[in-house]
């Protein structure tokens, strides 16, 4: 079997590693030859693009079309995020080319990262950071507000979305949703009520 070439751009050490790693656990490492680069993929410049039959990108490598016409034996794209609007979907098409994403990471860490900012801001966190920094204690400058029973807005209640949503109602926060795809079923089960744009901006305290 031929030798199947590949280009994973933007990675660290770390992940280089793991995906080294992974060649052999599948017990393709005599197969495949795979190059790891920091950097977004430019393939102007870069001889060895032209032989990739795969290439794993980041949201900073922008695939167009030029960059399918400059590697005419990709057959493979995949993008390590789960969006995937730096990808000329269109294009691949046309080419023949497969694109992959990953649809479901992080969103625990994302949601709880959402609800982290909301704490700063709702008990004065950055202020209380910058007054310890100054030696100063000023108790009514640091007065916030309590989440309970606030309404918080989510745009999205995908699997990120969800996630902050059921956050929120165990901080007994109500939740209004915007989403173009929306399922009452999740709305029955988490407690949280599907509405316009208009109106989620309008009543939302958050």
């Amino acid at each position: 079997m031929d030798t199947i070439y590949a280009g994973f751009f933007e990675v660290d050490d770390w992940q280089a590693q793991y995906l080294r790693e992974g060649t052999y656990r599948l017990g393709i490492a005599d197969r495949v030859q795979v190059d790891f680069l920091p950097h977004p993929l430019n393939p102007e410049g870069c001889e060895a693009c032209a032989r990739y039959d795969a290439i794993g990108v980041f949201i900073g490598t922008k695939v167009s079309r030029t960059t399918l016409e400059a590697l005419p034996r990709l057959r493979l794209v995949l993008t390590m995020s789960t969006g995937y609007d730096h990808i000329d979907i269109e294009a691949c098409r046309e080419h023949g080319v497969v694109v992959c994403n990953v649809p479901h990471y992080g969103e625990n860490t994302v949601a709880e990262h959402t609800f982290a900012l909301i704490l700063s801001l709702s008990r004065k966190l950055h202020a209380a950071y910058f007054q310890s920094l100054r030696g100063e204690y000023q108790v009514r400058a640091l007065r916030g507000f309590d989440l309970y029973g606030k309404t918080l807005g989510v745009v999205g209640a995908g699997s990120i979305g969800l996630h902050v949503i059921r956050i929120a109602r165990g901080f007994g926060m109500k939740v209004l949703a915007y989403d173009s795809r929306p399922q009452q079923l999740l709305a029955d089960v988490l407690g949280f009520t599907y509405t316009d744009m208009d109106t989620l901006l309008r009543e939302s305290d958050i």
